[in-house]
């Protein structure tokens, strides 16, 4: 959402077991049939089985079997210990035609501050298809909640893993409001109508082995991420930046490959304070560094880095930590750092094997 614009602002180049009743319960409430506490069919409630689950106290899973689960709005996952799986691509949650919402809200959505955290929610073998182009890109009940299809607020130690999330009307996927430990892996992120992922205010978080693609903005978009690692996966064909860093601190990019990203790979650069009129201007301090790039392989995008720093949040100020990159390769990538000599160096490159952190 915001990559696209901030880059244009610099003016830089700038995703259980069978049955066959719409409900099927174990043998009772709380007991696990193939680790599902509750199986549904197409057809069934699906937020009314949740919110069994989660009145239960316990935790529990959410199977869902094969087929389409139209929604006639958002998902609600507000309890703690709580799962969603279904049976891979064949299981798929969409909103209904008109609807205008998220497709899954993962923490409170009643109040724009969540009263509180929600822990420990898996999500996993699912297709999600969001609203698709068109349309408010706000919740109208809710307007402090963009229609992402998959949106966390306030997270803790939230799992979302084999995703198929596309055709999303905002970012596919949403971190908000201080998510601790999430981890999104082995997913396909693809299709938004503005970035793939977006990361807000968000600490250790972990993303590894996913594909995130053709998305019309940023393949992700980080406004302030810390402390989480961004390893293995494809960052391809996305039609600004393959990553937007802003204000953002000892993060780990290992073994990733960006690739046919329109602009850079990656722009690294600070949260914008200002930005009418141009150039834009930077709050206090908050360029990104102290990031380390391992072994990244940047091909067919117009640039490999773009790095672009002003005198409000600048890296010759005392106590900076540069970025790093080490082992990275190039092809046909040249990389732009606007103005070091003035601001300062905030990318330096060290000696790495090539190729060495790719992750397996």
């Amino acid at each position: 959402m915001g990559a696209k614009t901030l880059a244009s602002i610099f003016g830089l180049i700038a995703l259980c077991a069978g049955g066959t009743s719409p409900t099927t319960w174990a043998a009772s409430p709380g007991a696990s049939v193939a680790g599902c506490t509750l199986r549904i069919d197409p057809g069934a409630d699906v937020q009314g089985s949740l919110d069994r689950l989660a009145a239960a106290g316990t935790p529990a899973t959410l199977c869902l079997a094969a087929g389409e689960f139209p929604l006639p709005g958002p998902l609600s996952i507000d309890g703690d210990g709580l799962g969603l799986r279904g049976e891979g691509p064949s299981t798929v949650l969409r909103l209904r035609e008109g609807a205008q919402s998220p497709v899954i809200v993962v923490g409170d959505q009643q109040h724009q501050k969540p009263a509180r955290p929600v822990s420990d929610v898996t999500i996993e073998r699912l297709r999600v298809i969001g609203g698709g182009p068109g349309g408010s890109e706000f919740d109208a009940d809710h307007p402090f909640l963009t229609n992402s299809a998959v949106v966390i607020r306030a997270g803790h130690n939230v799992t979302l893993r084999e995703l198929d999330v596309r055709a999303c009307r905002s970012a596919c996927i949403l971190t908000e409001h201080d998510c601790r430990d999430v981890t999104i892996e082995r997913s396909t992120v693809s299709g938004s109508t503005w970035d793939g992922i977006a990361f807000n205010r968000t600490a250790r978080a972990r993303m590894v082995g996913n594909t995130i693609r053709d998305n019309r903005a940023a393949g992700i978009t980080v406004e302030h991420l810390e402390d989480s690692v961004i390893d293995g996966n494809t960052i391809s064909d996305n039609r600004s930046q393959g990553v937007y860093l802003s204000d953002s601190y000892r993060n780990r990019f290992r073994g990733n490959r960006f690739t046919g990203n329109t602009n850079a790979g990656v722009f690294l650069t600070c949260s914008v304070r200002q930005r009418d009129p141009e150039p834009a201007r930077c709050w206090d301090d908050s360029m990104s560094q102290a990031n380390a790039f391992e072994g990244n392989e940047f091909a067919g995008n117009r640039l490999g880095y773009i790095v672009a720093a002003d005198s409000a949040a600048n890296c010759r100020k005392p106590g900076v930590v540069p970025n790093v990159s080490r082992g990275d390769t190039f092809t046909q990538n040249p990389s732009i750092e606007q103005d070091a000599p003035k601001y300062g160096q905030c990318l330096r490159e060290e000696p790495g094997e090539p190729g060495a952190g790719h992750a397996s």
